[in-house]
């Protein structure tokens, strides 16, 4: 028995692997340290192989002999590309963590930030919950089949063993990571604006009333405001993240485009 390898499908693969390994460690829950590395090259090995052979025969060439060379930059031009949709995805999620940033430090939950032992980190509490949450939405509304669809025409799209263009999809993306703060500051404007509003007023009451420890007053006033405000405040946030990933799919494409 006898059993022959195709080196173009096994070189193709290994490129794809490399591609979607970059961006499964960017991926929500898939990132954590909870999640063992051997699942994830796992799951960028098995990605690679089911779709080696497919994207192998529409290759419109394969360098002939393939040396070490050609390799290196194939593998490099696969993390690029792998990093940059992965860059892409966690916009949102980026935004969101600004998000709670912003809402925590107007709360007075700036000095109470919990240690995250998936990601090894300090994060704001409400940061944390907006990002939950996030990722709850993110794979309750199948938001994850625009990202497998993605990937898939990631390989017609930007094709191993082809040249991409950088410059390109930096500045796309440059344009698209401005957006982070706006929508963080859009999730978070609810909280902030309301607990501005208590600020102004216990200023007044503090003037009219000088004998008030507005500082033994105000600390739960404002956490127990800025709490409620939040809870009422889910609604808005579902809408504005929903927005952000039906965008998503423009997105991801916008990048491949500007790579190619």
């Amino acid at each position: 028995m006898t059993f022959s390898f195709d080196l173009t499908v096994i070189a193709v693969g290994a490129a794809l692997a490399l591609r979607f390994g970059v961006l499964a460690a960017t991926l929500p829950l898939v990132d954590m340290r909870t999640v063992p590395p051997l699942w994830r090259a796992a799951l960028a090995v098995c990605l690679g192989a089911s779709l080696a052979p497919a994207v192998t025969a529409q290759l419109p060439a394969f360098p002939d002999p393939l040396t070490w060379q050609v390799a290196l930059a194939e593998g490099v031009r696969s993390l690029v590309v792998g990093a940059m949709l992965g860059f892409t995805v966690n916009l949102v999620f980026t935004a969101v963590r600004v998000a709670g940033t912003i809402a925590g430090m107007q709360v007075g939950f700036a000095i109470v930030n919990s240690f995250d032992p998936t990601t090894q980190s300090q994060v704001s509490v409400l940061g944390q919950l907006y990002y939950l949450l996030t990722v709850l939405l993110f794979f309750a509304t199948g938001t994850h089949h625009i990202l497998v669809g993605a990937m898939v025409r990631s390989c017609e799209i930007l094709p191993p063993f082809s040249g991409i263009q950088t410059a390109g999809a930096s500045w796309f993306l440059l344009q698209e990571f401005g957006e982070v703060f706006a929508v963080g500051l859009r999730i978070a404007a609810p909280v902030v604006l309301v607990l501005l509003l208590v600020s102004s007023a216990m200023g007044v009451i503090v003037k009219t009333v000088p004998q008030l420890n507005i500082l033994v007053v105000g600390f739960p006033i404002k956490i127990g405001v800025g709490v409620f405000v939040f809870g009422l405040s889910l609604v808005y946030f579902k809408e504005v993240v929903l927005g952000q990933f039906s965008g998503l799919e423009g997105m991801l494409n916008g990048v491949m485009l500007a790579l190619r």
